[in-house]
């Protein structure tokens, strides 16, 4: 007697093998049976005629580790059929954490237990409270720099002490491995050599190594290198995050082809490298991203001081030239406000929206938005469009990268739907599927779910996930293909997608006829 049997799907397998049509049994969680289960019994049995079956997609380059305590049903995420989240990316991770601390990456409030302070303790906090997807997690960059106290580029012995205490006492505590966010605070100011000297903690506890790398316009290459040079230095499996040229931003000519040119050489030596892309032409950043260090650089009483004078103001027009160039090149049409605590009104609106709403010049505008934030201008989140549509296609066609969708887990309802108003965070990982693969064949679609289950689970050493396999934990999916949709727009973007009819974690039924069943079945993957 089986728990469940999902019979007479197209399966597509995670392999990037032609699909098939064939039946799965399901015992304790577990995939223990793929054949002919015509006369088996089984608890329930899901006839899947006509319907896809493939294994739960898989992002590794999630930050729902900041909206899950808000969000423990993973509502946006479990209805694209996303079962397991790598979390902590871009040098920011919600844990380990001082306490009081708030959440990390955007505003969500001071979602961390008071008091807990260590990742084992938070992870705990969690697994005691319940959850509906899996979760792997990242140690920040900038997170243990935080807690170190480290601002600068010289940190003292006793700081670099400190960190190699804390990521260490991370990995002891489950963390599958580490992350660096080298275009944000505090990390965009370190030197290579604290890269090198962390990052060889890192080959110790056999983790992986990821990187928000330092620049990817104008000093793309350069920053690869840096990237590269540590993972060759101490043979890391290592990760580049979202490796993405931007659109008008003085990337070298080629840029793309020789940076995948880089990674391959790289892999040509033996290392475990590979890179991942998002799905939309548009993508998310800190505002504070394109301020230079001498003003990111000043003691936190100081900024909102600095940020209204005229003087900073004038200096700062020309001094803001990195992150997202097109900024200072004038662009203002591609960049909207997607979350500020200050000025909640003026979410969802493009900035000449906000200038005329304000009556003020765009960086005026974009000056009172931070000083409003201050200190914790890093808080203040914006939407930009950032790629062409030929690159994208470039990218998600290419066999080095995976399919991710570098945003959060949401609801469309709830505290945690003011802090996510953006269509990437629904809609993401299926709009590889309806757009990338049935609008515009980018990808056959059993190419597309390998990108999204076995190649991230194999890279990151996620357990037996990935795959529709005999002995694999029954993290599946069950969809309509052709009824697929993934409801893109900026102004209403809490729009779940549709067409997911089942969704199993760990053998559990957690979309049950397209609607949450509430269940918490996820399991955090620990290193």
């Amino acid at each position: 007697m089986y728990d469940t049997i999902i019979k007479n799907g197209i399966i597509i397998d995670g392999t990037g093998n032609p699909r098939r049509r064939q039946d799965i049994g399901i015992t304790g969680g577990k995939i223990s049976t793929m054949g002919n289960l015509k006369n088996a019994q089984a608890k329930r049995v899901i006839d899947a005629s006509g319907l896809v079956v493939c294994p739960g997609l898989i992002d590794v380059h999630s930050h729902s580790d900041v909206t899950v305590p808000l969000n423990p049903r993973f509502d946006s995420t479990i209805r694209q059929g996303v079962t397991t989240e790598v979390v902590g990316n871009c040098g920011n991770s919600a844990a380990p954490f001082a306490a009081g601390a708030g959440s990390g990456f955007g505003t969500f409030g001071d979602t961390a237990p008071v008091g807990q302070k260590t990742l084992a303790q938070h992870m705990q906090h969690l697994e005691e409270s319940g959850f509906s997807a899996n979760m792997a997690w990242l140690v920040g960059h900038n997170t243990i720099r935080s807690l170190a106290g480290v601002t600068g580029d010289s940190p003292t012995e006793a700081q670099y002490l400190e960190m190699e205490r804390l990521l260490c006492q991370t990995f002891e505590d489950g963390a599958i491995g580490f992350s660096s966010g080298l275009e944000f605070e505090p990390g965009r100011t370190c030197k290579p050599e604290e890269l090198l000297r962390l990052t060889a903690i890192v080959k110790e506890y056999d983790g992986m190594y990821t990187s928000h790398i330092r620049n990817r316009d104008a000093g793309v290459l350069e920053a690869l290198d840096e990237f590269l040079h540590a993972v060759e230095t101490h043979g890391l499996r290592a990760q580049v995050s979202h490796l993405n040229i931007r659109h008008n931003t003085h990337a070298p000519q080629n840029a793309f082809q020789k940076c995948v040119a880089k990674l391959q050489a790289a892999r040509d030596k033996g290392l475990e490298v590979l890179t991942d892309m998002t799905p939309l032409n548009y993508g998310i950043g800190m505002m504070s991203g394109i301020l230079p260090k001498w003003l990111t650089a000043a003691s936190p009483d100081k900024l909102r001081e600095m940020l209204l004078d005229p003087d900073t103001r004038a200096r700062l027009r020309t001094d803001c030239d990195r992150y997202w160039r097109f900024i200072t090149n004038g662009e203002w049409e591609r960049v909207r406000m997607q979350n500020n605590p200050t000025y909640p009104e003026i979410n969802g609106l493009s900035f000449p929206e906000i200038a005329k709403l304000w009556s003020k010049d765009p960086w005026d505008c974009y000056f009172d938005i931070l000083a409003g934030a201050a200190p914790d201008i890093n808080s203040v989140i914006l939407v930009s469009y950032l790629f062409t549509d030929e690159h994208l296609r470039e990218t998600i066609a290419n066999p080095l990268y995976m399919l991710v969708m570098d945003g959060y887990s949401s609801s469309a309802t709830g505290e945690v739907a003011k802090y996510t108003q953006f269509p990437l965070h629904y809609i993401g990982m299926t709009y590889f599927l309806t757009h990338h693969v049935r609008t515009m064949n980018t990808l056959s679609l059993e190419e597309a779910i390998r990108k999204m289950t076995s190649m991230p689970a194999t890279h990151f050493r996620l357990g037996k996930r990935g795959l529709l396999a005999e002995g694999y934990e029954a993290d599946i999916c069950v969809f309509d293909y052709e009824r697929l949709e993934s409801p893109f727009d900026l102004q209403n973007p809490a729009q779940y997608a549709k067409g997911m009819a089942y969704v199993l974690v760990n053998g559990t039924f957690v979309l049950d006829g397209g609607e949450h069943t509430g269940a918490m079945p996820g399991r955090i993957i620990r290193g």
